[in-house]
């Protein structure tokens, strides 16, 4: 942890993690969370010696856990369950081009919630490096169990929505000097681009968070902060989204009235929906960090968009949304799908939405295929 931080903004250290699994395993939301996913019969019909079980379970799987890395290598066995049943494919290209003793600010285009970071550090992971610190925004500190999870799986919590405004950019301040500190003690965070997912899946990075990335160092000059600071762009493409009828939902009513109103508890549903949905192949791509003499924060997010979009991955669905939405559209680098098979598979997905939210449901999975059509258009 950074010297002197003492905020519950940050990521937890090894001598709290004791404690906070003992709160956990109290925790009667928790506990019947993982009851009704684990045995949702029974959960229904003898919930308390369900809550027995799960607790037991836990007891025995967390006994030697004291440390960080303990609680990930807890984590990882159920990450990695969860990737051979809800992905095909799950590869990455340009880990191999950075340098393993150098820390990396991983300044990644967002589709999920939970799994664009989470694919991040299991590849990392498997190629014998450190995880990385993950920067999340202060919308997912709604339940107690929630936050302590991902303190405890090295996240640290941007405050951008505070009543004080005051509070709100000293918290900002911290959150940047944090990151500049971990990139300098040899560690990688990652970072999304934009305060948001993108649910249009357009990606464009934020000037808020370059600007953030500021805060800590003001008077040091742009180019040699953002060097400094070792940004790598990191682009994400999935196959498939899981919450792709909730995003064309939610995307239609700001259309229609200009804004959305979340339910209470939605971003962490959308959290559970997105680690246990069908993602078919899902691919990453590192790019190279960036080292150019840039003039202003929007000269940096440029140089950012430019390798994100240079390191997306097309699937066949995207060429197909884009034949949907547009019968006669050309490009050379376009390829429509003929396959009968795939297209009723593509068309089924379609059909889970409603019908005045099909257009946007096609245009979140044509964007990507559009974008890098115009990048590369003579």
């Amino acid at each position: 942890m950074m010297q002197g931080a003492s905020s519950s903004n940050l990521p937890y250290s090894d001598p709290e993690v004791s404690a906070v699994l003992a709160r956990l395993m109290a925790d009667k939301t928790l506990i019947e969370l993982i009851g009704a996913w684990t045995h949702p019969t029974m959960m229904a019909l003898l919930p308390p010696l369900v809550r027995a079980l799960v607790r037991r379970g836990l007891r025995k799987r967390l006994a030697a856990v004291d440390s960080i890395a303990g609680f990930q290598g807890v984590v990882r066995d159920y990450v990695e369950r969860l990737v051979v049943s809800t992905l095909d494919e799950l590869t990455i290209s340009g880990l191999d081009d950075l340098d393993p003793s150098q820390g990396y600010l991983f300044l990644s285009n967002h589709r999920d919630i939970a799994c664009d970071s989470m694919f991040l550090n299991l590849l990392r992971h498997r190629a014998q490096l450190k995880t990385v610190f993950i920067a999340v925004g202060d919308n997912l500190i709604q339940q107690p169990f929630a936050t302590d999870l991902m303190r405890l799986n090295k996240s640290f919590f941007i405050n951008r929505t505070g009543n004080n405004p005051r509070s709100v950019y000293k918290d900002l301040v911290m959150s940047s000097a944090f990151i500049q500190s971990r990139i300098e003690a040899g560690d990688s965070v990652w970072l999304a681009q934009s305060e948001g997912r993108a649910k249009n899946a357009i990606d464009e990075t934020d000037a808020s968070v370059l600007k953030m990335l500021q805060l800590s160092d003001r008077k040091r000059p742009l180019s040699e902060k953002i060097r400094a600071l070792n940004i790598v762009p990191l682009c994400l493409s999935y196959e498939f989204d899981p919450l792709d009828v909730e995003k064309a939902r939610e995307l239609k009513a700001i259309d229609a009235t200009g804004s959305y109103q979340k339910s209470p508890g939605e971003d962490l549903k959308n959290m559970a929906l997105g680690l246990s949905g069908y993602k078919g192949r899902v691919h990453l791509n590192v790019g190279q960090p960036l080292d150019g003499d840039y003039e202003d924060l929007s000269a940096v997010a440029a140089a950012v968009d430019r390798q994100i979009l240079a390191g997306t991955q097309l699937f066949p669905i995207n060429h197909w949304a884009v034949s949907a939405l547009k019968p006669d559209f050309s490009h050379p680098a376009h390829e429509p799908v003929a396959d009968a098979h795939k297209i009723a598979q593509f068309e089924q997905r379609l059909n889970r939405c409603e019908v005045a939210d099909r257009p946007v449901w096609l245009s979140i999975y044509a964007n990507p295929a559009l974008r890098v059509f115009n990048r590369s258009s003579p």
